[in-house]
């Protein structure tokens, strides 16, 4: 054969395979059938997925006008418009109407709830629209830890996968939260088959750790639930599958921040908690002969304090720092819990030898052209005699914290605030990020930096983590919302060699690390030479 016949046939051949490949890497096509008894065929490339497509309400939660709650029957006539696609449910609190709809690769659930009592409030719900049955096991489920998300601070989106596939679970609906997911396997350890469930409120079933979802519907009132099931191909991530529902967060919640310093930032301790220690009761300096009980003592205190100031002042122009964030200026007198005060306004109050003291420490600060910063927290300290001393959860955290961080940005310039515990007083998840967002707006010019986040506090401000703890630059999930967002990585005590590549990385892109700066820590120099 002639050589450029052989470059056509090759050529030709290349073509070809290239179409293949492309074919190989389409979308997957979901259908649906419908019958008078409802779904009973839901199909993804011609493979069956349905196990059970009968609706459940597995928990109905009323609330009466008294405050007293109770549960609504669950049992309901059901009606199928076969045509329309759509599911009528009757109970005696309302009606419930789904409609399934399949397009290219997705299967939406268009969930609306009426409630037809005429005075009580449907606190919570939870449904289970199908059961599905994929056809290799789910590689996420452990057969103990349920597979569910929630939108709380969150776009809502969850990715489970199985050999031939992917299977990606929206909520469609951005602004208002649900949770949604497979709370277990109904054929473990096979662990194929997992009904999936919607619900608000709270259910019992699931660990604590879940938010309550706060989404009441009054009496003669409606609202809509749409859930999407988007199926994909072995590999395929969130982004290739959901990258729509980021950019409706991102557009619903814009960020607000703006802060383009992302040099280092200093930590300072000036305590030890619970030291016990009668003449230093607050350990300050952690020095257990130190007796602030004395005149000459204080003196003594303030004179190592403002020293220790000066030292600071030098090892954060070592590392080119724009500020330094003091977490104990009421010092640290109880154990941990409440060994952070975090509430500047009782600095002199708690610590009376610190009086005189505060001012003139971070004044030397602000006169050598770096930011201020300290620690507040959103509950707030109560004391009782003869018992140690809690941090009591307020009714307006968001009001507490703006209280806290005025005093500290009238009286000491601070601009740099670290908010410590920022979680909810029910359960363990981050206080609402809209609490940020006010505050945020009230301090334009102060970066917060919270211990406890969801995505939605990067459009706000410049979330915490530990390098010891694993984390390392920004969660890829933040970037696909707010690509200009960052975190604040505290670097102590944390692997620096052994993600140095990462650090780099992430330090490039934007992150900002927190480091140890009131006495020259080995570690530093590490920390100097990522941003270098």
């Amino acid at each position: 054969m002639k050589p450029k016949y052989l470059i056509i046939l090759f050529v030709a051949v290349m073509a070809l395979g290239s179409a293949a490949y492309v074919r190989s890497r389409m979308l997957p096509e979901v259908t649906l059938k419908m019958e008078p008894k409802g779904l009973v065929s839901l199909k993804c490339n011609n493979a069956e997925f349905l196990s059970s497509g009968e609706f459940h309400v597995n928990q109905a939660l009323l609330r009466k006008p008294s405050g007293e709650t109770y549960a609504g029957d669950t049992n309901g006539v059901v009606k199928v418009d076969v045509g329309a696609r759509q599911l009528t449910a009757t109970y005696p609190w309302g009606i419930v109407q789904v409609r399934y709809t399949a397009e290219q690769n997705r299967l939406t659930l268009n969930i609306e709830t009426k409630n037809t009592s005429p005075s009580d409030t449907i606190q919570g719900i939870w449904y289970a629209p199908l059961v599905l049955r994929f056809p290799e096991k789910i590689n996420e489920y452990d057969g103990s830890i349920p597979l569910m998300e929630h939108s709380v601070g969150d776009p809502g989106i969850l990715r489970v996968s199985y050999d031939s596939g992917v299977l990606v679970v929206a909520t469609e609906d951005v602004e208002k939260p649900l949770q949604f997911g497979f709370p277990w396997a109904e054929n473990r350890p096979a662990n194929t088959v997992f009904p999936l469930t919607v619900n608000t409120d709270r259910v019992k079933t699931l660990p604590d750790s879940y938010p309550s979802i706060e989404r009441p519907i009054p009496p003669a009132a409606s609202d809509q639930y749409q859930i999407s099931l988007r199926f994909g191909r072995p590999g395929d991530t969130i982004m290739d599958l959901a990258r729509d529902v980021y950019q409706k967060y991102a557009k619903q919640f814009p960020s607000k921040l703006n802060w383009p310093d992302r040099r280092p930032i200093g930590a300072v301790f000036l305590a030890s908690a619970a030291t016990n220690w009668a003449k230093n009761p607050r350990g300050w300096l952690m020095d257990s002969q130190l007796d602030v009980t004395t005149p000459e003592g204080r003196a003594e205190l303030r004179d190592h304090i403002l020293k220790l100031a000066d030292q600071t002042i030098t090892i954060l122009r070592d590392m080119n720092a724009q500020g330094v964030i003091t977490w104990d200026i009421e010092g640290q007198e109880h154990a941990h819990a409440v060994s952070y005060i975090g509430d500047p306004r009782l600095a002199t109050t708690l610590a009376p030898e610190i009086s005189g003291i505060a001012d003139d420490y971070f004044k030397k600060f602000r006169d050598a052209g770096f930011r201020v910063g300290v620690c507040v927290r959103p509950q707030h300290v109560t004391f009782s005699t003869g018992k140690a001393p809690t941090q009591q959860s307020v009714e307006d955290p968001g009001e507490e914290l703006s209280a806290k961080i005025k005093f500290a940005r009238e009286h000491w310039g601070a601009t740099i605030v670290y908010i410590d515990s920022n979680v909810n007083a029910h359960d363990p998840n981050p206080l609402d990020a809209q609490i940020m967002k006010k505050i945020a707006a009230a301090f334009p010019d102060v970066l917060l930096v919270p211990e406890h986040s969801t995505l939605r506090y990067y459009a706000y401000t410049a979330p915490y983590r530990e390098l010891r703890q694993g984390y390392a630059s920004t969660d890829a999930a933040v970037l696909a919302v707010y690509p200009n967002a960052f975190t604040m990585i505290y670097t102590a005590d944390g692997p620096l060699d052994d993600r140095r590549k990462t650090l780099t990385a992430a330090v490039k892109r934007g992150d900002g690390l927190i480091y140890r700066t009131w006495y020259p820590d080995p570690q530093n120099e590490k920390v100097r030479a990522l941003y270098h």
